[in-house]
Parts: C-alpha cells; structure tokens; sequence
C-alpha cells in the first residue's frame, strides 16, 4: 500500500506539471489545467501579478455555469453551504468569483486549493435541483448526526507533495478504529476521485498512525460507475453508496 500510494503521489503531480499550459493575457495569465467540468472543458483559472502578490481566481465560472444549469446559490442555506465549503480551502467569494491571493513561494499550494475549490462546489451542487433533500454534503452531516457518529468538520491536511488537502470530515481515533477520513461525493466522476485518491495516499504517507478513507458516494438519481468504485477500492478506500449508508453505522461509530 505504502509503495503503491507513493506511485501514485509521483505520478499524479508529474501529471499536473505537464499538463498546465499557461497563456498571457494582457494583464493576466489563463492557466489551462488538466480537470474536466461536465462539459468535458479544461478549468482555467487566471493569475494577475501585483506588488510581488499574486491574484487567483476562476473569474466566476463556477457560480455563473452551476446557475446556468439551473442550480443558483440564491438561498441563505445554500449561500451558508457555500461559504463554509470555501473558507475550508481558504478561499473567499467576490461577487459570484472565487479568489485566493498568494506569494510566489505560496504560489502553487493556492493554485492547487482554487482548483480543488472549484471542483468540490461543482460537485456539490450539480444535481441539487433534482434531489428532493439538497445538498449531498448536508446530507451526509445529517446521517453523521443522526447516528451520533464524532467527527471533525472540514479539516486541512498536509501531504508528503507539501499540498494541503481538505477533508469534509474527520472522525478522530478510538481505541477499536484508527482515524477516518471522510469525503462527499454528490456526482463522481473520473477526475474527481483520481484527486480524492491523491489526497488520501499523499496525506496518509507522511502520517504516523495509520488511517482509513471513507467516500460517500450519491447514487440517488444515477448509478455509480464500476471503474470509479474498483479505483476506491484498489487503493483501499471504503466507497459508501448513498443507498448502502446504512450498512455503515456500526463501522463509523466505532
């Protein structure tokens, strides 16, 4: 395991290094990435340089596509929600934007919490117009609630690429189960659990008690793909189909 998450570790980052192209633009850098939205386009953020600061944000293309498919974040929960999600990555909202600033030696953490920023909100909202409850985090902190299941909200990580890494939710050790790290997943798709997957090996790597990885995955209005649950597995992440939670109270509560 310890072998395979280092491989992974390597060979994900080497992915992203060759895989950003940035473009100048007048005063601003267009900096293609390697993530697909649902659209299967390329996430670009934009990079503005002043006074030795550097400006990050994806200039509102998250919030403007999401209302354009019938999802706004035009309520004080949803809002809430939100706010709460991005100040885990330490980003904040201007207007419908999200923006971090950065110094050249901070320049590539930031890079790296904008863009798992921008694919955790569109996970998180995509299909809420069709599901009946809302949003799928909220979901899963209710059935932690419900259940009396401990755990931390929205924890940052440092992993052995020296990326911080946030974690919807953390239920600390007990003396019958290690550490478990959580993550939400309202729609999965290839891109988003290869970027779970390189959290969990480059945290777990440079932690000194062993953990395990848990993702509740939404198979509320579509089913979830093969492929996506046999990457979970193989890494010995536990995937937990929202249909199947129940089957996992006992487990988490330990």
């Amino acid at each position: 395991m310890m072998a395979k998450g280092k491989t992974l570790v390597d060979s994900y980052v080497d992915w992203l290094k060759s895989n950003i192209y940035p473009v100048e633009m007048g005063s601003y850098w267009q900096i293609t990435t390697p993530f697909l939205d649902r659209h299967n386009d390329h996430l670009q953020i934009y990079v503005k340089e002043e006074g030795g600061a550097f400006f990050l944000t994806d200039d509102g293309y998250i919030i403007n596509d999401l209302a354009m498919s019938g999802c706004e974040i035009n309520s004080p929960r949803r809002r809430k929600i939100l706010e709460q999600t991005l100040n885990g990555f330490g980003i904040r909202l201007d207007d419908d934007a999200l923006v971090v600033e950065a110094t050249a030696h901070s320049f590539p953490q930031k890079k790296h919490l904008l863009l798992q920023a921008m694919l955790t909100v569109n996970d998180m909202f995509m299909l809420s117009q069709q599901r009946v409850r809302g949003v799928f985090l909220e979901d899963v902190q209710e059935f932690l609630d419900e259940h009396e299941i401990r755990y931390v909200p929205s924890v940052q990580l440092n992993g052995r690429s020296g990326f911080a890494h946030v974690f919807d939710f953390v239920i600390p050790s007990s003396r019958r189960c290690p550490e478990r790290l959580i993550r939400a997943l309202n729609a999965p798709t290839k891109d988003n659990a290869q970027s779970i997957l390189f959290a969990w090996n480059d945290v777990t790597v440079v932690r000194e008690k062993s953990s395990l990885m848990y993702v509740f995955l939404n198979d509320t209005n579509r089913s979830v793909r093969d492929e996506i649950l046999g990457a979970f597995e193989e890494y010995k992440v536990t995937p937990i189909l929202w249909s199947n939670r129940a089957q996992y109270v006992l487990e988490l509560s330990a």
